[in-house]
This record gives C-alpha cells, sequence and structure tokens, in this order.
C-alpha cells in the first residue's frame, strides 16, 4: 500500500500544479482582453487562447454571455477548477498520505 499511496501523492500533486497553471493561463487572459490584445499575436498568445477556450467552451454552451455582453466563462471556468483543485485532488492526496502510512 506503501507505494500505491505514493503514487497517489504524486499523481494528486501533478494534477494540481497543472490546474494551478491552467488557473494562470485564465488571468493572463483576462488581463489581455483588459490591455486589448484581441488578435492572437504570437504563439504563446495563440497556445493561450487554445488552452483557455477549451475550458470557456463548455461554460458558454452552458451560460450564454448575460449582461450586455459580458463574458463570466473565465470566472466560472475559475470556479470550477478551484472545487475541483480542493474538492476531488486534495481528496485524493489525502487517500494518498492515508496509504502511505
Amino acid at each position: 500500500m506503501y507505494f500505491l499511496g505514493n503514487l497517489l501523492i504524486a499523481l494528486g500533486q501533478l494534477i494540481h500544479l497543472a490546474i494551478s497553471a491552467l488557473e494562470l493561463l485564465i488571468i493572463f487572459r483576462v488581463l489581455m482582453s483588459w490591455v486589448g490584445v484581441k488578435l492572437p499575436l504570437n504563439r504563446l498568445t495563440r497556445l493561450f487562447y487554445a488552452v483557455t477556450e477549451a475550458l470557456y467552451r463548455p461554460v458558454r454552451a452552458v451560460m450564454p454571455v448575460l449582461l450586455g455582453g459580458m463574458d463570466f466563462s473565465p470566472f466560472f471556468a475559475l470556479a470550477g477548477l478551484y472545487v475541483i483543485d480542493r474538492w476531488l485532488i486534495n481528496s485524493i492526496i489525502r487517500l494518498g498520505y492515508q496509504l502511505a502510512r
């Protein structure tokens, strides 16, 4: 069980790191929209748009743009990532620590 516990801990921490990176990408894209970067200018900006659009698309399918064109999909994407990270990933890590004892 020690090996399985350590595997769950490592997997949980890796997923937590990926979720943190996605949260930063969302925040960066929101800041880019406030500054006025409309078109993808280089490869890095195109990557930000591609990754964040993959997160926004399911949110936009459920919740259309409301309040005169305000797009709340970044907020709901961040909230969803937060719930997944705090609830599911922390549970996996805690289970790993219990199995590793």
